[in-house]
């Protein structure tokens, strides 16, 4: 969106109580704020809704906390900071309960359980919880996600659409997760050893490849100990029934 100096100096300057480049930070992510509202929401949102107002908030949450050290762009930390905010709110309204992820469909009625059981799951379970513990753990998420080429902004679009396909990718993921030497081919290559793959699921190689992202995406949160408090968080129970 914009330089990353730029952006990261004005931040500084607003934490030290710059109010004009505070002003200025907002103005111009305010079409990021709508993008990212509509995004979570998974309906168009405006400046009148109530959703937006709550993620003008969280950015205004995200210049106050954000610290260039943690190695993640604004951005990213930002649309996380939006999130969670948004999430709080439907949990605080009684919308959805602690346990369930949060979608919208383009109607506004939510689903119980979706496609965004990741990116939609990974925000405070509980407040009282080392909430900064898992709020750093999340962002190392990010960050090892991206590289394999994914972000947790795109873990939405990228998830399978229907139920029993989620079903059958959540089980795969689960099953590569216990074979050290395909942990290892994944992460020295950031690919997937289709071929050996193919060798144990009843899965063409064509939907392996389509649901690549989804399927590293829960791998990592399997096999990787760092992600333990994702991994307690994102629930799978309901889907692997």
């Amino acid at each position: 969106m914009l330089d990353s100096r730029s952006i990261e100096t004005a931040i500084k300057r607003a934490q030290e109580g710059n109010r004009s480049e505070r002003d200025w930070i907002i103005e111009q992510y305010r079409p990021f704020i709508l993008r990212t509202v509509s995004r979570v929401c998974k309906r168009q949102i405006r400046w009148e809704h109530d959703e937006a107002s709550i993620g003008m908030i969280a950015l205004n949450e995200a210049i106050d906390r954000y610290d260039g050290r943690m190695g993640k762009s604004f951005d990213n930390f930002a649309y996380l900071m939006i999130h969670n905010r948004l999430v709080d709110e439907f949990r605080r309204q009684g919308k959805i309960s602690k346990s369930e992820s949060v979608i919208l469909n383009d109607n506004g009625d939510l689903f119980d359980q979706t496609s965004s059981e990741i990116a939609s799951s990974l925000e405070v379970y509980n407040r009282e919880q080392s909430a900064t513990e898992l709020a750093m753990e999340l962002l190392a998420y990010d960050e090892a996600l991206q590289e394999f080429g994914v972000t947790l902004e795109e873990l939405e679009d990228c998830s399978p659409k229907h139920r029993d396909t989620r079903k059958q990718m959540i089980q795969i993921a689960k099953r590569f997760s216990e074979e050290p030497d395909w942990i290892d081919i994944l992460k020295k290559t950031k690919r997937l050893p289709i071929k050996k793959m193919l060798e144990i699921f009843k899965v063409g190689h064509k939907t392996l490849e389509r649901n690549r992202k989804y399927i590293i995406a829960l791998v990592l949160i399997y096999a990787c100990p760092e992600f333990e408090r994702i991994r307690s968080i994102v629930s799978f129970a309901s889907i692997e029934e």
